[in-house]
């Protein structure tokens, strides 16, 4: 069975595989996403509640006027503004709450992921907005066994220490009070292949993940770049890519790409064209939708809901799950699309 998904082109393999999970959960569907705009999401939600499924949201509630961009030039720091798309997400966090959804808010949340009482889940780079869902190129990979456990674990813990938040979309509905008790990511076991960016953030308050430190999602994206051989292939696709970001030693990330390079490694790397960087002495490929996020080579890889910036290693709440070998051959494939559809 496979166990790589993905949206490409007429392709939607991933789509479909968060809406047969949503339709075959019976009991319960957790669901962690930045937006929830997409109408046929939505409306698989909804239906859900109809046959008595309960939901459990946890999502920004600001949406993506909640993140942090920082100027290439300069340095500054600044919010996104407002958008139609984040009026949209609040119309429909209000449609699931009006129906009887449980609804949780988490400043700096950018992770995306999908868990049902059957057993099954997702890890993705798919946001629950139309372009996502039936538009522009995206990744998953099917959670199960001990990485769906500590998913689970993760988003209870999360869900159940929310920041402090009076969401509105025309009218206030609810008002959430920070708990007593805050985030402490001590308390997750780490035992799985899920590997996190779990820390403080400059969006919205913040205060949920004030204590936080964890940032192993970028150590495994650092030590599968640098342990990289000579002779061997290192794939990487990512939205947008910083090269100056840190990783886990102090080394930037163009660093370690110029010095895989220098040590004979073959890259291959597609990033969004409108996100455009340039490494000196390395070639990226520009792809015109790309919105998918993984990082491998032959032996090792992990698929992850961030990018390859300082905000995603530092900052929020992103989420990655190493691969076996199946899923890194499954996803070479994809990659290899992408980068076809860029000489195109």
């Amino acid at each position: 069975m496979n166990s790589i998904f993905y949206n490409n082109n007429a392709e939607r393999n991933l789509t479909d595989e968060v809406i047969r999970q949503i339709r075959t959960a019976k009991m319960w569907v957790k669901a962690c996403n930045l937006l929830f705009d997409d109408p046929d999401i939505l409306r698989e939600l909804l239906d859900a509640l109809d046959r008595g499924v309960a939901i459990f949201i946890l999502t920004n509630l600001e949406g993506v006027s909640g993140e942090v961009y920082t100027e290439n030039l300069t340095g500054k720091k600044h919010h996104a503004k407002q958008t139609i798309q984040n009026l949209f997400h609040s119309q429909a966090i209000k449609r699931l709450y009006q129906a009887g959804a449980h609804i949780s808010g988490l400043d700096g949340l950018h992770a995306k992921f999908l868990l049902t009482n059957v057993g099954t889940g997702v890890i993705t780079s798919l946001n629950f907005t139309p372009n996502s869902v039936g538009k522009i190129s995206e990744l998953g990979v099917l959670l199960d066994g001990k990485e769906f456990d500590e998913a689970e674990e993760i988003f209870d813990h999360l869900f159940l220490r929310p920041d402090r938040f009076r969401f509105a979309s025309y009218d206030t509905h609810f008002s959430y009070a920070r708990p007593s008790e805050t985030i402490d990511s001590g308390r997750l076991s780490r035992l799985s292949k899920i590997k996190l960016t779990l820390a403080p953030t400059g969006r919205g308050r913040g205060e949920a993940l004030a204590e936080c430190d964890i940032h192993d999602l970028r150590d495994e994206i650092f030590d599968i770049i640098n342990s990289t051989s000579s002779g061997e292939d290192l794939f990487i696709a990512t939205y947008s890519l910083g090269p100056q970001a840190v990783g886990p030693n102090g080394g930037k990330l163009s660093d370690a790409l110029i010095n895989a390079k220098k040590r004979g490694v073959h890259l291959s790397i597609v990033m969004r064209e409108e996100k455009r960087q340039i490494v000196k002495g390395v070639f990226i490929h520009y792809h015109k939708d790309n919105h998918a996020k993984i990082v491998m080579n032959s032996r090792r890889g992990i698929l992850f809901t961030g990018n390859l910036t300082t905000e995603s290693f530092e900052n929020g709440f992103d989420l990655g799950v190493t691969l076996t070998p199946e899923q890194i051959s499954e996803a070479r494939n994809f990659i290899e699309k992408l980068i076809e559809q860029t000489m195109q």
